[in-house]
């Protein structure tokens, strides 16, 4: 009598360890850079932080920056003991961002192993052999957990060997991780939902931002977390306490969730069919707006991103904003943050805040490059370059469309910035004169959008990508790494120093420079194979 159930049940499975071995062959070089870079960020933070922070008057300003509303939405809770202590620095400075960092990872990796396949088709040459229901998206958890396991390991013990308690560095890596196997299983149940890739992947994006957001609001009523912070899984890795009050419990939370969310997107799965999502497709509407033309197409693909991206930068420009009185204050007693802040002149607060929003708009403008690459690899490009679009117009129109709308993100994190500064120290017109800064990055992201045309036409995304980690790390460490001053001004978000000063010549040479760089990549993409 239990002999079918029992079959059925394996069978949803079959195919598990093939698929999975498939994946990390796949993925390898990619997660093994990731797991690497996340790693050796465990041996050079303390080392960057005690460097920046050398002396307890130093550590004693940080702390007073972090505990007001804005240091307290971009960091993490301050539990009132061992503040100054550098393992509760290292929680309070690290957890939010590689939580960030690694779950970002975990989502886009199984949306790439479920969904995507399906919406390109490869899925059905998998499905073709012995495969269960179930086959796919366990592999693609099993992968992630893999990868987070690593991750644990090789944190802990990079950490530990700097000389930091083996048991909380343990716990606040396994908290960073638990919590980014979390919203993998998330993006497990979105990929259920929708039918689309990129929506399944903007809603898991979505629920890790309102996370995060959750977390900071409800770590600014409490510094030490009130209730409503309880409400997001990234508070259950912070409250571990690691370093001042060691708690084993939230991880047992965090585990918890996770498995229920796995068991939810194993029902989800159950109840649709093959290339199909449990939520109707709001995009195959009857009367939906005629598209005219390439351009337009590229914008109405760009519009959730667009507002997803703009509602965040808005909440970033906000908080830096009204940190900036702060900021005045710790400068006059920090010398590190004082030579970051004055090397624009007396607007370097305002200039380093912009220059902060245009380095995180930078990927917005290169991930929409970027996706005519992977639409020509999914062949959903075919249909539009099958009728009377050439492959030139595709490709600079979607430089455009990606310029044009990080003119919208500029504008609306400027305001935002400007709002936050000019209530902060009373200086209404401040809001206005940020707002139009924010415009003056407009070249830089042009200059950043056709070195993302260029990768699309080597076939290389990487170029990309490694644009956007070079502005960076410019940027966020050029100083504290003392990087030489030529290869700094490479950067075209470092080279605009708005509101400080508007370098016209500079904003001029960048222009030039976009306009060659992707009319260079329009000849090199017209006339290379398809595929």
């Amino acid at each position: 009598m239990t002999t079918a159930p029992t079959l059925t049940a394996r069978s949803s499975f079959a195919g598990t360890a093939g698929l999975l071995r498939l994946a990390v062959r796949r993925d390898r070089v990619r997660l093994s850079v990731w797991i690497a870079v996340v790693t050796l960020m465990m041996v050079y933070a303390p080392n960057a932080i005690k460097l920046a922070y050398p002396e307890e008057q130093q550590r004693l300003s940080r702390v007073e920056l972090l505990k007001t509303p804005a240091g307290t939405m971009l960091g993490g809770p301050m539990f009132g003991r061992n503040e100054t202590d550098l393992g509760v620095m290292m929680a309070n400075e690290l957890m939010l961002t590689l939580i960030v960092a690694i779950s970002i990872l975990a989502i886009s990796t199984v949306i790439r192993h479920t969904r995507a396949e399906e919406e390109s088709g490869a899925a059905e040459l998998v499905l073709s052999s012995v495969v269960g229901r179930h086959a796919r998206t366990f592999a693609a958890l099993a992968l992630i957990g893999a990868v987070n396991a690593v991750l644990a390991v090789t944190m802990t013990v990079a950490m530990a060997s700097t000389g930091f308690a083996v048991a909380d560095t343990a716990a606040m890596c396994l908290g960073i991780t638990a919590v980014a196997m979390v919203f993998g299983a998330v993006a497990a149940v979105t990929a259920q939902l929708w039918r689309q890739a990129r929506t399944a992947t903007g809603a898991a994006m979505g629920t890790l931002a309102l996370a995060a957001l959750v977390r900071g609001v409800g770590d600014v009523i409490d510094t030490s977390g009130s209730t409503l912070s309880w409400f997001s899984p990234i508070a259950w890795a912070q409250q571990m306490r690691s370093f001042v009050e060691l708690r084993w419990w939230p991880l047992a939370m965090l585990v918890a969730l996770a498995v229920t969310l796995m068991l939810l997107a194993a029902a989800l799965e159950t109840r649709r069919q093959y290339d199909d999502g449990n939520l109707p497709s709001t995009g195959e509407r009857v009367n939906a707006h005629r598209i005219s033309g390439p351009f337009q197409l590229h914008l109405t693909l760009q519009r959730g991103p667009t507002i997803g991206w703009g509602v965040g930068l808005f909440l970033a420009g906000l908080a830096f904003g009204s940190m900036t009185k702060s900021l005045l204050d710790a400068a006059r007693t920090n010398e590190l943050i004082a030579r970051v802040l004055d090397a624009q002149g007396n607007d370097g607060v305002y200039t380093t805040m912009t220059q902060f929003l245009a380095a995180a708009t930078s990927a917005y403008v290169v991930s929409a490059v970027l996706r005519v690459y992977s639409d020509e690899q999914a062949g959903l490009g075919e249909a539009v370059l099958a009728g009377a679009t050439s492959r030139w117009r595709w490709l600079l129109e979607a430089v455009a469309s990606a310029v044009l709308g990080s003119a919208v993100l500029m504008l609306v994190a400027g305001f935002g910035n400007g709002l936050g500064a000019g209530v902060t120290l009373g200086e209404p017109a401040t809001i206005a004169r940020l707002t139009l800064a924010g415009l003056g990055f407009v070249p830089a992201m042009a200059v950043l959008a056709a070195v993302a045309a260029l990768a699309v036409a080597l076939r290389r995304p990487w170029i990309g990508w490694l644009a956007v980690t070079f502005v960076i790390v410019a940027l966020y460490l050029g100083a504290l790494l003392r990087l030489p001053h030529w290869l700094l001004q490479l950067s075209p978000v470092g080279q605009t120093t708005i509101p400080s000063h508007v370098p016209l010549t500079r904003l001029a040479v960048m222009v030039v420079t976009a306009t060659t760089l992707t009319l260079i990549a329009g000849w090199v993409y017209r006339h290379r194979d398809a595929v």
